[in-house]
């Protein structure tokens, strides 16, 4: 009896054995199967979009292991697939370890196909990708690194080192996104949000140019480090976000950018009869840069949000936003070149909500502060600031708050200023309620 319930046992874990493995090889496909070669100098394109197209048949996984596999044309992720590299968690790219992937195709061609398309349900994950042909000394257009499309798509534990321009969630329709622990080193545009539905997610991505110093690990670039920043400093736009729907955005960072955060306009969009911006955003910021956050136009009923939030630099709000824009338990102590020293300027007809925030003044004395600079300069709209705090250093301005002659109305209330009075400049006809502020 006992020998018979012995074998019974071990046919029945040899029957699940052989059942998983079974199942395995049915989702489950290796590029290296297909022909690929991971020596950085075979074109792999064919190779990889046959197991692709493969796993396409009932949805699966197509895994990469680690090596420099080349490209000279374009990939597509089918819908249901993976195409997943070695890494389980965010990581950097390093030419002599890991999954990488080397596209060269687009070069000079800006608007030419992405390098990688993703359909609904499909999922890049835990790789790198870098241009080869792209040097810090002669800065190349190319097209988008990767395009979603459809709905709910997945870029997961991707680090890319140097695309021209980053991740393009926005050219055509798409529902759902998710991106997810991405090191990111973009020259021209980081990620671009529009023409998006219910409900994207953005965690934990960052748009820095360290993606690139550190490839030859563990030398870094030296002097083509500067090379990197300046370009990126005077073109990148870090996070470029038009038309969506309750879009969550958390642990998301950008630094050396033109423009970190920029809310685009979507002119002539059909979809919805207001096709802008609706996001909220927390533990987030952008850092070195000349300016923090371009607000060109948001959705009117619910705007745009920024908690627990750091700005190195300054938000220019333009005439065309009439969305409210609201900011709790932020900081800023940037230097804000391109407006001046200021740290808000608000141009719209909306409103702006300040709660709990710090202004602080060290960056102005670094970059010769006058006292005709004010921290917040409202030039329409209406302003709600409360519980919010200046330090400026020994650096009164003229005017904290500048409000001009088309505010619509203010409250000022409950705020405090280190070491003085808090001074507002009212020159506004509408209704400005002033009152609860002290001195520190």
């Amino acid at each position: 009896m006992v020998l018979l319930l012995k074998k019974n046992v071990f046919l029945v874990c040899l029957f699940f054995c052989f059942t998983v493995q079974s199942f395995a090889g049915i989702s489950d496909f290796d590029v290296l199967d297909f022909g690929a070669i991971g020596d950085g100098k075979t074109d792999n394109t064919a190779a990889f979009q046959t197991a692709l197209n493969k796993a396409a048949e009932k949805g699966g996984i197509v895994h990469v292991p680690a090596g420099k596999f080349l490209f000279k044309g374009v990939l597509e992720i089918p819908r249901g697939v993976a195409l997943q590299g070695i890494a389980e968690g965010p990581n950097c790219i390093y030419y002599d370890i890991g999954t990488i992937l080397m596209p060269t195709a687009g070069r000079d061609q800006e608007n030419s196909p992405p390098f990688i398309t993703l359909r609904s349900s499909s999922t890049l994950r835990g790789l790198g990708i870098v241009y080869p042909e792209q040097k810090p000394e002669d800065i190349r257009p190319y097209p988008y690194c990767i395009r979603m499309t459809g709905r709910i798509g997945n870029v997961i534990d991707v680090a890319i080192a140097n695309a021209y321009n980053g991740i393009d969630c926005g050219s055509v329709y798409n529902e759902g996104q998710n991106l997810r622990g991405i090191n990111l080193c973009a020259l021209r545009r980081g990620i671009y949000i529009d023409r998006s539905t219910d409900i994207g997610r953005l965690e934990n991505i960052h748009i820095h140019s360290v993606a690139w110093w550190d490839i030859n690990f563990p030398e870094r670039m030296g002097d083509q480090i500067a090379l990197i920043n300046k370009y990126t400093t005077e073109n990148l736009e870090g996070f470029i976000i038009g038309r969506c729907d309750w879009e969550y955005m958390v642990n998301c960072f950008v630094i050396w950018a033109k423009v970190g955060f920029r809310f685009i306009e979507t002119k002539g969009d059909p979809v919805g009869n207001d096709p802008q911006a609706n996001i909220l955003i927390t533990q987030s910021g952008s850092d070195i840069g000349p300016l923090a956050v371009m607000v060109e136009k948001t959705q009117y009923h619910c705007g745009i949000s920024f908690e627990n939030c750091q700005f190195m630099d300054g938000i220019q709000i333009e005439e065309g936003n009439r969305g409210p824009i609201k900011l709790t338990n932020c900081g800023f102590w940037g230097w804000a070149e391109s407006l001046g020293g200021t740290h808000i300027v608000n141009k719209g007809e909306g409103t702006v909500y300040l709660t709990a925030c710090n202004f602080n003044a060290k960056n102005w004395i670094e970059c010769h502060w006058k006292p005709e600079i004010p921290f917040i300069k409202m030039e329409n709209g209406t302003l709600q600031i409360m519980n919010s705090r200046f330090q400026d250093n020994g650096n009164t301005p003229n005017a904290h708050i500048y409000l001009g002659e088309k505010v619509k109305s203010a409250v000022i209330i409950g705020n405090s200023v280190e070491g003085g009075d808090l001074h507002v400049s009212n020159k506004s006809k509408g209704d400005v309620q002033i009152l609860g502020n002290v001195k520190e």
